[in-house]
C-alpha cells in the first residue's frame, strides 16, 4: 500500500510505501532527503510534520506540528506533508557496490591509520566531498567519510582504532597492500553548499576526513569564502595529519585552529571543547555557515550553542559518527 509525501517549500513529490520508513521511500523514489546515521542516532533527518500521521516502531503516533525522524518513521496515513529539504545535487549520483584494492597505508601513532584504495577504471563511481561510504570486508560493514575530493585519486579514507573493534583488529594488523575489498556508496548529505557565506569547519578526532575533501574542493575551485577549520583532539600527539597548517601558509583565506581537550601539559596552543573555542572567537555567528563532523554529543552541543550565538539552524550541516564494535 502506498501514499504520496508532498515536501515543503519545495513541493517535491514521491510515493512512500506504508512498511518502509519516509527516508527509504524518498532515496527509492531518488529524492535525497537530508539523513547521516540511518538508525536514529544522529537526528540530521529530522523534519517537520504538516499534514498527515507517521509512526515509529514502538507504535508511537506522530501528527500535524510534531517533528519526528524520516529514518525512523513510516506513513500510517494518506496527505502527508513534511516540511525538509531535498538535494537535487544528489539525484544522478548513483548508489553501488564496486570492488577496490589497498594501495597505500599509513598508521600514524599507533592509532589512526590514512588507507588509500585503488578502483577499477571502469568503475565509475563519483561523489560529492563530504560524504561517505561503506567499506566491506571479509563480512564485516562500516561507513567511513571519504577524504579525499577527487575519484582520479582513488578514495582516501581516515580509520581510528577501536578498542576491541571488529574491523579495527581486521585494518591494523599487518594489511597488505593489494588487499582486495568492496567500497559501497556514496552517502549522506553532507557537503558544501553554494553559498557565499564564510565557513567554519568543525571537526572531531577522524571528523576531519570529510573536512579535507571538502577544503581540497574548495582550493581546487579557487573559491575566496573565508574558510576557518578547528579541529579537536585529546591530545597533541594526535593530530595525524599537517595539511591544515599546509593550507594555512598557502592560502590567505584559510585559517587553522587545532585544540586539545584533554590533559596534554605540553600542548602550547588552544584547550578545551573545539566549539567552544569557536565561540571565542566568534560571538556572533549570525553570518557563518557551519560544517561540523564527529561525535553525536560534539555535534548537538555545537549546534545548540552555536545557535545560541546567532548561527541560523539552516545553516548549521553535520555528519556525526557513530562507532561500531
Amino acid at each position: 500500500m502506498t501514499t504520496t509525501v508532498k515536501l515543503s517549500p519545495s513541493q517535491a513529490k514521491f510515493s512512500a510505501i506504508k512498511n518502509k520508513t519516509i527516508l527509504e521511500s524518498a532515496l527509492e523514489s531518488r529524492v535525497v532527503l537530508e539523513y547521516s546515521c540511518k538508525n536514529g542516532s544522529c537526528g540530521m533527518c529530522e523534519s517537520l510534520l504538516l499534514a498527515g500521521e507517521v509512526s515509529d516502531e514502538q507504535g508511537h503516533v506522530y501528527q500535524a506540528g510534531d517533528r519526528f525522524l524520516t529514518c525512523q518513521c513510516k506513513p500510517s496515513s494518506d496527505g502527508i506533508i513534511i516540511e525538509a529539504e531535498y538535494y537535487p545535487e544528489l539525484i544522478e549520483l548513483t548508489k553501488k557496490i564496486v570492488p577496490c584494492k589497498v594501495s597505500s597505508t599509513n598508521t600514524v601513532a599507533d592509532e589512526y591509520m590514512i588507507i588509500k584504495f585503488r578502483l577499477p577504471p571502469a568503475a565509475s563511481f563519483a561523489f560529492l566531498p563530504g560524504q561517505y561510504i561503506n567499506l566491506h570486508y571479509q563480512g564485516i560493514v562500516r561507513s567511513y567519510s571519504i577524504a579525499n575530493a577527487n575519484i582520479q585519486d582513488g578514495i582516501e579514507l581516515h580509520i581510528r582504532r577501536v578498542d576491541n573493534g571488529t574491523m579495527s583488529a581486521l585494518l591494523f594488523n599487518d594489511l597488505a597492500i593489494n588487499t582486495l575489498m568492496r567500497l559501497e556508496g556514496p552517502m549522506g548529505t553532507f557537503f558544501v553548499r553554494n553559498d557565499v557565506r564564510p565557513i567554519i569547519f568543525l571537526a572531531g578526532g577522524t571528523g576531519f576526513a570529510p573536512v579535507k575533501s571538502m577544503v581540497e574542493k574548495l582550493i581546487q575551485q579557487d573559491s575566496k569564502r573565508d574558510i576557518h577549520i578547528y579541529w579537536g583532539m585529546n591530545n597533541g600527539a594526535d593530530f595525524y595529519s599537517d595539511l591544515p597548517i599546509e593550507w594555512e601558509d598557502k592560502h590567505e583565506n584559510i585559517h587553522y585552529v587545532p585544540v586539545v581537550s584533554g590533559e596534554d601539559f605540553q600542548w602550547p596552543g588552544r584547550k578545551g571543547f573545539v566549539h567552544e573555542v569557536v565561540m571565542e572567537d566568534f560571538h556572533n555567528l549570525s553570518t557563518f555557515a557551519v560544517y561540523a563532523c564527529g561525535s553525536p554529543v560534539m555535534i548537538e552541543a555545537a549546534k545548540a550553542d552555536f545557535v545560541k550565538s546567532g548561527l541560523s539552524g539552516k545553516h548549521f550541516f553535520s555528519d556525526a559518527f557513530t562507532i561500531s564494535k
